[in-house]
């Protein structure tokens, strides 16, 4: 991968545009390379900022108190939890009550910007290198805390961004389609239920945009 700033000196600065908004990480945008090793060519990504975290409950609850998202029953309901069993739409409707309500314009990412926020100038399998390590992720066998569950958000340790849960926990919802099927949405980043080498940073995978499941959930971007 091509990273976007070669030798950061500190994380990235982050904001949140309400009290009940995400904290988000601004990125400076640069080159990242699709895919493992050096197989794809760069994609140019634009500055942008993302949610350091995957939404949770708690943030989830105050749109549906808004009335503009649904508020349909999950395994995991406590607030720090990542809010799963939410379709593509849905977790659109969630960026789209976010932009009226701060203003500013929020949206799913695209597979190139969560792919370059989650190499965050890497170019192994995993931020840490070649191969999953105990208690590195939430996947299959990564973490005898997490058995069978995703974990509270901000558990793992974050990646060179600053951002948790890149790798694992839950997959992610993004704005693509898959392979030019737009009843399918590309998922990223694997999650608790997959074996681990579907948490690496370059991981993809087809999901029907109409559905939920409760290993699927989101993070939301927003433009500078």
């Amino acid at each position: 991968m091509l990273a976007a700033s070669a030798g950061l000196a500190a994380e990235p600065a982050s904001f949140r545009d309400c009290p009940d908004c995400p904290e988000m990480v601004r990125l400076p945008g640069g080159r990242v390379r699709p895919g493992d090793g050096e197989g794809g060519a760069p994609v140019a990504v634009e500055p942008f900022a993302i949610g350091r975290t995957e939404i949770t409950v708690r943030q989830w609850r105050a749109c549906v108190a808004a009335g503009a998202c649904r508020d349909r029953q999950v395994r995991w309901a406590d607030d720090d939890m990542p809010r799963t069993d939410v379709t593509a739409r849905e977790a659109e409707d969630y960026a789209a009550w976010l932009s009226r309500r701060t203003g500013k314009r929020y949206r799913l990412p695209s597979e190139a910007e969560w792919e370059y926020a989650a190499k965050a100038g890497t170019a192994t399998p995993f931020p840490w290198g070649e191969a999953m390590e105990a208690g590195r992720a939430v996947c299959q066998r990564c973490d005898p805390r997490f058995s069978h569950q995703p974990a509270p958000v901000a558990t793992m340790a974050p990646n060179p961004f600053g951002l948790y849960d890149m790798n694992g926990n839950l997959w992610e919802w993004t704005r693509d389609c898959w392979e030019g099927d737009c009843s399918r949405r590309a998922m990223r980043g694997g999650s608790w239920y997959f074996v681990p080498w579907q948490s690496r940073s370059a991981s993809r995978a087809p999901q029907d945009a109409r559905t939920w499941s409760y290993d699927v959930g989101f993070r939301v971007v927003r433009a500078p």
